[in-house]
């Protein structure tokens, strides 16, 4: 049986993972978004300063999320958040144990108000209108 600082160590280690994965959507998410002229280097920034302070350093958010598959398999949650995040989405993964297993939820967002986020929920559903993981989608609130 692992002692608490073992436990402790690998959910840090598991929190700077998701850390990576969050930039990494957010930055191609701006990247695939500047390519289709929809934002310019100028929003970038601005952007990146705007999300980058709804994330602490842990890899936490606070705010609403649009949940869109909860799995165990990794490659598959980052699937889907590169699927997204390539038609402009700002998509993540987040991991969290749970009974000694990790489950990577793939996430929309995050958005201050549940309005903003149910208007992306529902704009999505109107886009992938037979995709089975927006049909199932979930508004989700985090707090700090």
């Amino acid at each position: 049986m692992k002692n608490n600082k073992s436990i402790h160590r690998q959910a840090g280690s598991i929190n700077k993972l998701m850390l990576m994965f969050i930039i990494g959507g957010i930055g191609y998410s701006a990247y695939i978004a500047k390519q289709k002229g929809l934002i310019s280097s100028g929003s970038i920034s601005s952007m990146t300063a705007s999300i980058s302070s709804k994330f602490s350093s842990n890899g936490d958010y606070s705010g609403y999320g649009i949940q869109l598959m909860a799995t165990s398999q990794l490659d598959q949650a980052k699937t889907l958040m590169n699927d997204f995040a390539s038609d402009g989405y700002s998509a993540f993964v987040l991991a969290s144990e749970a009974k000694g297993r990790t489950l990577y939820k793939v996430r929309l967002g995050p958005y201050t108000h549940k309005p903003e986020a149910v208007a992306v929920q529902d704009k999505v559903a109107r886009r992938y209108p037979s995709n089975p993981y927006v049909k199932s989608s979930l508004v989700i609130y985090r707090p700090n």
